[in-house]
């Protein structure tokens, strides 16, 4: 989730925002036939081969959660994108940072494309290296979705765009009813879509966020306003992920119950936001649905009809798993992991392993950048009972026994 800093007129804003919607109006006039390409689901989250101004492919995540689509300034660098103007800005995480405006021609993904537009370039550096991601060029947010029909496979791993005047949904379809908001009033969230839905029988609005790797985050006014902390079971209390503007750290537990628009979805694993600034800070909805939710389904966003379409995948009932260590593992350099959070009472504090420690194994397994999220799966395995982890601080060699278990309820 991106949120850019206010602009800096209205008039501006309504300019960029009409001139993006007449190039896409156009695309989606010209595309009669849907068309489908390739992504890659890293992390629980989706990327998707893109060109920008005629150039590429360059590796985008696909963000329904993102206001605008934004570029890293290494893109900016490459492609020689005019600066517009200095900003401010943030997303998920507590602090603001500063970016710069550019100016875009195009991006294209497939056959659609959109533009021009002004993107932030936002230095994505720390939040790649925390999460894992080898490369990532930039976030295709709302232009995406605002005219054409965008559907998600993630166990097939296609994208298809369609025009939204030709999209007919499966007959086994389940149909969930949005808002999108923003575009009766553009400076705010723009293009965001927003359902109705219940967690442990408490109704609440829910953001959809396609660039969140969790299942379920409830925002801080809505699960203290609720006392939620007390009624999700046994929770853990860790870093849970990296967004512009900082690290986000959560309680980490298990509702018992979850709905979309009145649909039941296996209670997933959800995260009551710490954080004391940023976009999980806000009070009018109580948090966002994200691809740990979402991958159990082939998703169709219909911003048109206002309509989000459900196909459920097999096995979409099943609840997804949570990290049963208390590491989180990022990279270090080209070669080597690190530990960037140990959870407090968690096996791994127990164990005695510390932030800054160099992952050298886990298991069989040699830890390296080409088996984080593999590494990261293990440690989220029933029935393992115990790991060794081998580490390397200050120079020395160290292996740590860690006697894995379950920090929150355990699925099923």
């Amino acid at each position: 989730m991106i949120r850019p800093g206010p602009p800096r007129s209205l008039g501006l804003a309504l300019g960029v925002l009409a001139s993006c919607l007449i190039h896409s109006a156009a695309a989606s006039a010209a595309m009669r036939d849907p068309d489908t390409v390739p992504i890659s689901l890293v992390d629980n989250r989706v990327f998707v081969h893109a060109d920008v101004d005629g150039q590429g492919p360059f590796d985008f995540l696909v963000d329904t959660g993102a206001e605008v689509t934004s570029v890293s300034p290494a893109l900016v660098k490459r492609l020689a994108l005019p600066h517009v103007r200095d900003d401010r800005g943030g997303g998920a995480g507590e602090h603001q940072v500063s970016y710069s405006d550019v100016r875009v021609a195009s991006v294209a993904v497939g056959k659609a494309s959109f533009g021009p537009v002004e993107a932030p370039a936002f230095d994505l550096t720390e939040l790649a290296r925390i999460v894992g991601f080898r490369r990532l060029d930039g976030i295709l947010g709302t232009e995406l979705f605002r005219q054409d029909v965008v559907t998600i496979d993630p166990v097939r791993g296609l994208l298809t765009i369609e025009a939204a005047s030709s999209f007919r949904p499966p007959r086994n379809a389940i149909g969930i009813p949005v808002t999108i908001e923003g575009v009766v009033a553009p400076n705010d969230n723009e293009g965001m879509p927003v359902f109705s839905g219940t967690v442990n029988g408490i109704a609440g609005t829910f953001e959809v966020d396609t660039g969140d790797r969790s299942g379920l985050t409830l925002f801080g006014p809505f699960w203290r306003a609720h006392q939620l902390d007390r009624t999700i079971g046994p929770t853990v209390t860790a870093m849970t992920g990296y967004g512009v503007g900082g690290p986000i750290r959560s309680i980490v537990g298990r509702p018992k119950t979850f709905t979309m628009a009145g649909l039941d979805v296996a209670p997933p694993v959800t995260r009551l936001s710490l954080q004391r600034g940023g976009s999980f800070t806000r009070s009018d909805h109580a948090g966002s649905i994200g691809m740990g939710v979402l991958r159990h389904f082939v998703v169709s966003f219909d911003y048109a009809h206002r309509m989000m379409w459900l196909v459920r995948r097999p096995h979409w009932a099943e609840a997804d798993q949570y990290d049963r260590s208390g590491l989180w593992l990022a990279l270090a350099g080209d070669h080597d992991l690190e530990v960037a959070d140990v959870a407090a009472g968690s096996p791994a504090a127990r164990a005695g392993m510390l932030v800054g420690d160099r992952i050298e194994r886990i298991g069989a397994i040699h830890a390296g950048p080409d088996t984080l999220f593999e590494l990261r799966r293990l440690l989220g395995q029933q029935g393992l009972p115990v790991v060794a982890v081998t580490t390397r601080r200050s120079g020395s060699a160290k292996t740590f026994q860690l006697a894995l278990r379950d920090q929150i309820t355990p699925a099923g």
